[in-house]
């Protein structure tokens, strides 16, 4: 069973959470990868995203008999006030759910969570060599809206990014 939850910093905030940010292969085509993560760090942005009004932190949480693992997290936001659209992003840290259909259940739960927000369009962004991205987004309904041509950089070479949307 997949439950997406708020994120509680004093408890969801593990050592294992700082090793999935600062693990490349965990974050390969992410700006996540440029950065050193600290549990400080990890904290002070989780509190901030949690008393915020229009960007929603959720941990992707699998229950295996008793117990609910943390094994990524998915984010919606901002959400445009006028416009009603907003933006998706995500990450499975724990590598062993990878390719067990966890984000797509997570973007089913999450596009019904922007409804309920009164979200009408939802984005979300990947480079083109991100394959499972582009996989899970267009198993939800998504259609890409956008090619940004040499829009990122990875190794030596540059590659298009590419931006799918779905209407609600």
């Amino acid at each position: 069973m997949l439950i997406l939850k708020k994120l509680n910093p004093k408890k969801d905030i593990t050592q294992k959470y700082v090793n999935w940010m600062n693990d490349k292969s965990v974050h390969p085509f992410s700006v996540q990868r440029f950065k050193k993560h600290t549990a400080k760090d990890i904290k002070k942005y989780v509190n901030e995203i949690n008393k915020s009004n229009n960007i929603f932190l959720y941990g992707i949480f699998v229950r295996e008999k008793k117990i609910l693992n943390h094994v990524g997290n998915i984010k919606l936001g901002p959400i445009h006030k006028f416009y009603r659209t907003s933006h998706i992003s995500y990450f499975i840290g724990e590598k062993k759910y990878l390719n067990k259909g966890i984000t797509t259940l997570a973007i089913k739960k999450i596009i019904k969570i922007a409804k309920n927000k009164k979200v009408k369009k939802l984005k979300a962004g990947m480079v083109q060599i991100n394959y499972g991205s582009v996989r899970v987004v267009k198993k939800n309904g998504f259609k890409k809206e956008a090619t940004l041509v040499q829009e990122e950089q990875h190794g030596n070479k540059r590659y298009n990014s590419y931006i799918f949307a779905k209407l609600l």
